[in-house]
């Protein structure tokens, strides 16, 4: 690679990671459990592999002909709008893989915040990327809120 793109996709990097103003803590369940000695429930035992900034990004909203994600046969035949969303990280963030949870533990916006999202898959395989970014899934709140 030549000395001008060495340069220019360090800058784009850069710049892309800016972006990232919000922090986000990625976990992955390790396959054992503990139990809460307050409450006496087990839990899984997840352990932190990235703690950083990121980004989070919609894309989509076309409305298209599906039945709602509840199933509610009230919007058979309607159009529902489908939102797509990516989590952006930084080039150093590695060794992410599908499954892993990102919880949102501070942004700008105070309603992301809390938010847990499962990685689903990265979409940035390719050679000059300039950010890790991931397709994600959101993880609803206990109680459907």
């Amino acid at each position: 690679m030549s000395t001008f793109r060495k340069v220019s996709l360090r800058r784009l990097r850069s710049y892309a990671e800016s972006l990232m103003t919000d922090s986000f803590r990625i976990t992955r369940y390790t396959g054992g459990s503990e139990t809460d000695p307050e409450t006496g429930l087990t839990r899984p035992v997840m352990e932190l592999v990235y703690e950083g900034k990121g980004k989070l990004q919609t894309s989509g909203g076309a409305a298209s002909d599906k039945v709602s994600a509840t199933g509610s046969s009230s919007n058979v035949g309607g159009n529902v709008a489908e939102w797509l969303l990516y989590l952006h990280l930084p080039m150093n963030a590695t060794g992410l893989r599908e499954k892993d949870m990102a919880e949102c533990t501070a942004s700008s916006d105070p309603d992301l915040v809390g938010r847990r999202f499962r990685l689903v898959n990265m979409q940035s395989e390719k050679t000059h990327a300039t950010a890790r970014r991931w397709n994600v899934r959101e993880i609803p709140k206990a109680g459907g809120g």
